[in-house]
């Protein structure tokens, strides 16, 4: 594919409405607003089609990114050290994914995390 066909329909593709945005100092702010509608029917698309099994597991993984961006995490004992952390609910014996939740990072306006991973693991269950 030719680069300026690519940048032209990079540029036209919109999956959420730009004017709905909340204001960073919102209650409602999400960092992931503009794909939130992909990232929740791909969670729903893993679920539907899933075969629940009894050993499943919780844990985070790294999406190699090296641009710029307040997602970007850096974890220095992990093969991957900088990157996208992502919450995974998946399979123990197959590793099929169930649920995934992408970490935004602590909000501004709240104290340090303290009990992280049992949000973590209430909410993927």
């Amino acid at each position: 594919m030719p680069i300026k066909r690519f940048k032209k329909i990079l540029e036209n593709l919109h999956l959420n409405n730009n004017e709905q945005t909340p204001q960073r100092a919102a209650t409602n702010f999400d960092k992931l607003f503009k794909v939130r509608p992909i990232l929740d029917l791909l969670n729903i698309a893993c679920q539907r089609e899933a075969k629940t099994t009894s050993s499943q597991s919780i844990d985070e993984s790294m999406i190699r990114f090296k641009g710029r961006s307040t997602l970007k995490q850096y974890m220095p004992f992990k093969p991957i050290k900088r990157g996208y952390k992502v919450w995974v609910r998946a399979d123990s014996k197959t590793g099929y994914v169930y649920e995934f939740s992408i970490y935004t990072g602590k909000r501004e306006d709240q104290a340090p995390e303290v009990g992280l991973g049992i949000k973590v693991v209430k909410s993927l269950t």
